[in-house]
């Protein structure tokens, strides 16, 4: 995950410090893969516990459920971790035809294209959650019965809990790769710029 910003094919010949945006940026991608990772060692203990439980007939009936949450999770995490370090599939063929400018200013289209989604994202999950009328009515029950939302009401299947406790990943992704796509149009603009000399 380097995030030093160094201007393409030698046009400045410079290598900057990264910028707090992206240092920032780095540091919550490795918090994001940390946390994906714990998860995913959770994940191989409750499956390797439900093998060994239906191996013995008494099987965890819950950790399917559980571990279908779990890597939604993951995959969410990873998608933002992946967005710091532009681990993203690309198709990079008209890009490696252009001149260093015009790549570097075809990935900030793609860049910005990205954070209107990002932000679009961002308004339906504020949207969907709606924690201001929700924060705002009597009781959840009675924000279900006047919204017709029943995301805060909504039970698992077999672990007991809301599955609201799972869907805010919604709103952590959201936010987390927001910030790594502006630190991403930051490289970029930091490296047209030193094209640009």
């Amino acid at each position: 995950m380097e995030n030093t910003v160094q201007s393409s094919a030698g046009l400045a010949g410079q290598v900057r410090p990264p910028s707090a945006l992206a240092r920032f940026s780095t540091g919550l991608a490795q918090a994001e893969i940390l946390l994906a990772g714990v998860l995913m060692f959770l994940l191989f203990v409750l499956l390797l516990a439900n093998v060994t439980g239906r191996f013995l007939g008494v099987p965890l009936i819950w950790v399917d459920e559980l571990a279908v949450y779990l890597m939604v999770i993951v995959a969410f995490l990873a998608a933002a971790a992946a967005l710091d370090a532009r681990q993203h599939i690309a198709v990079t063929l008209l890009s490696d035809m252009m001149s260093p400018r015009a790549a570097g200013l075809l990935r900030l289209l793609a860049d910005l294209i990205l954070l209107a989604f990002l932000l679009a994202l961002a308004w339906m999950v504020w949207i969907w959650f709606d924690p201001l009328t929700a924060a705002a009515a009597e009781t959840l029950d009675a924000f279900a019965a006047q919204s017709f939302n029943f995301i805060y009401q909504e039970p698992t299947v077999t672990l007991g809990v809301r599955k609201v406790w799972f869907w805010l990943i919604l709103p952590v992704f959201a936010v987390t790769a927001t910030i790594h796509c502006l630190a991403q149009i930051e490289a970029d603009l930091r490296l047209l710029k030193g094209a640009g000399r």
